[in-house]
């Protein structure tokens, strides 16, 4: 696997020719996942969740309408930024593409779990800038720009690893999409999660991961193992662990991020070798 050092080093990156300012990013990002998240509580709280099921999914009319206003929100600001988001994609000849999960925990939601979120990514040359996650539910806000560190409701954060054995921690297991509909990559999944249940005290399986990569950020779980991920809230989540300076190590269809050197050594040696 491929380790990573804590935080970024592109600097330059803001000196590209039309690329806004981090700050501007920054907080175009939160300003338009609180404008998602802030209808999403209103319409947990109102009973307004119901979730068309799926095989292997479920979709809310909730996810179209607060992507909606992550796109108008950001468009407000960069009417010519380009837009990703899980529902839909908005074009655009702007120097940046915003990479948007407007309901992560869909199936939560769909069943009034109270564990979801909002999560947005800025990107130029497959780099990500600036992320910003939100749980309205609970009003957390977090944000990462790269470079310059991470914060948790304007707060600066760093992870701080609890002192306690792996074997009395806890640790989040993220089984993407690509993996759930592949039988075979489900199973390589499966046994993922077989080695970590061995190793750690719980694994936790919570179908919303931006609320995962936050209490990972803030040294709440001992680490991630995210097999085959959706991009929709990986790119959020990598940048956010990264500048709160969790390690990580990553292989093809395979992200480990820990909150100390030794526990992101127990969790790689679960995941599977590269051929």
């Amino acid at each position: 696997m491929t380790e990573h050092t804590s935080g970024g080093t592109t600097a330059d990156a803001w000196d590209r020719a039309g690329v806004p300012t981090p700050d501007a990013l920054a907080a175009t990002a939160e300003a338009a996942a609180r404008a998602a998240g802030d209808y999403l509580a209103e319409r947990f709280r109102d009973g307004g969740t119901v979730g068309d099921f799926h095989t292997d999914d479920v979709k809310a009319e909730a996810d179209t309408a607060a992507e909606r206003r992550v796109f108008d929100r950001i468009h407000e600001d960069f009417p010519n930024h380009s837009l990703h988001g899980e529902e839909s994609t908005r074009p655009g000849d702007g120097p940046i593409e915003w990479v948007v999960d407007p309901l992560d925990g869909t199936n939560n939601y769909a069943i009034d779990y109270p564990s979801i979120a909002t999560a947005l990514a800025a990107r130029t040359n497959d780099e990500t800038l600036v992320a910003c996650i939100y749980e309205p539910l609970v009003d957390d806000c977090y944000v990462a720009v790269r470079g310059d560190g991470a914060t948790l409701n304007g707060d600066p954060l760093t992870t701080t690893a609890r002192d306690r054995p792996l074997d009395r921690s806890t640790v989040s297991l993220v089984v993407g999409l690509p993996a759930v509909r592949d039988e075979r990559l489900r199973a390589e999944a499966d046994t993922v999660g077989d080695a970590l249940g061995d190793r750690t005290k719980r694994v936790l399986e919570t179908w919303s991961p931006c609320v995962d990569w936050g209490l990972l950020a803030r040294g709440s779980i001992a680490g991630i193992v995210c097999a085959y991920p959706d991009p929709f809230e990986q790119e959020a989540g990598e940048l956010l662990a990264a500048e709160a300076g969790v390690v990580s190590a990553s292989r093809d269809g395979y992200y480990v991020g820990a909150v100390d050197e030794e526990t992101l050594a127990a969790l790689v040696d679960v995941v599977p070798a590269e051929d």
